[in-house]
């Protein structure tokens, strides 16, 4: 990707291409809201979630990795498309796939590529990581504490969540009554163009001021939510959004399509091969023995975040 289609890509499409991370810099799970979307503790009540366009988001947006827990084994299929236009130039066109295949145990092997030749993939199998951007080679270790290989898993399933996120200040919400889904009782929720769009929210990002003054011009599509999880089994949903940056207008054509499939058997995980994994560097011990042994005579060499006063 050219300096130039990078800059816009962090400009105008963060929070809905996977091709803005995985890149190095700040990881993603310290930009909630940026390239991920914002993590809800509690799904929204499907009912609910047909009456307020604030309820789907927050079903949405769920974490993947508590989701998949309460729906158990299943496969997750996400591809998008966005296209950004100024007048009737084409400036940007990404496609982007991700497959995630889950079991009940909370093991995973998940993958995210897009047309820009950018994407990762990720195994966590009987505890431990197995981490490549695309087109390099394994590395494996253990997750860095008991909340990153969820975490992982959250980032590369948030595509659906952060394009709503992106088209909710335009969107509505119908309930079109209990369906059955993949041999599951679900509810059919119809998104649409709201009669009085919403303003924004503010963004303490610099990254996404641009979303303040963005106004959605269109915006249609349809979920399917597990009754019992909350899950959105499946999903389509499209939308234009009109942004302006450096003095330019420009419209940003999105469309995205999402299924879930419940797995009667867990999938199997084919690991990568030994001389495909190299090994990861990990933090020496000298400075926290060091640290150890002079504590209260001098100060820390490194500073411990657990042990800062606010």
């Amino acid at each position: 990707m050219a300096l130039q289609s990078r800059a816009l890509c962090g400009a105008a499409l963060a929070g809905a291409i996977a091709a803005c991370s995985g890149s190095g810099g700040t990881p993603d799970r310290e930009l909630t809201g940026l390239v991920t979307a914002a993590a809800a503790p509690t799904a929204a009540a499907p009912a609910e979630a047909g009456k307020d366009p604030a309820q789907l988001a927050s079903a949405l947006a769920r974490p993947h990795h508590v989701a998949g827990a309460a729906l158990g084994a299943h496969r997750l299929v996400v591809r998008s498309k966005i296209e950004v236009v100024d007048g009737n130039r084409v400036v940007e066109q990404v496609a982007d796939d991700t497959t995630v295949d889950y079991d009940a145990g909370g093991q995973y092997h998940a993958t995210s590529t897009n047309s820009a030749d950018y994407g990762r993939e990720v195994f966590y199998v009987a505890g431990e990581l197995y981490l490549r951007p695309r087109y390099s080679r394994w590395h494996r270790r253990k997750p860095n504490d008991d909340a990153e290989a969820g975490q992982l898993l959250d980032e590369i399933a948030s595509v659906l969540p952060s394009y709503y996120d992106l088209l909710a200040a335009g969107a509505d919400v119908a309930d079109q009554g209990a369906v059955q889904q993949a041999g599951r009782a679900a509810r059919r929720i119809q998104i649409k163009p709201t009669k009085s769009p919403r303003k924004p929210p503010a963004q303490p990002l610099v990254q996404r001021k641009w979303r303040e003054s963005a106004t959605v011009e269109a915006v249609a599509g349809e979920v399917v939510l597990d009754a019992e999880t909350g899950v959105a089994l499946t999903a389509k949903l499209a939308g234009q959004v009109a942004f302006s940056r450096d003095g330019r207008r420009f419209i940003m054509t999105i469309d995205v399509a999402q299924e879930v499939t419940p797995l009667a058997q867990p999938p199997s995980f084919t690991l990568p091969a030994p001389e495909e994994v190299v090994a990861t560097p990990e933090r020496l011990h000298e400075v926290d023995e060091r640290d150890f042994l002079l504590e209260g005579m001098a100060p820390p060499a490194r500073r411990d975040k657990d042990k800062e006063t606010p």
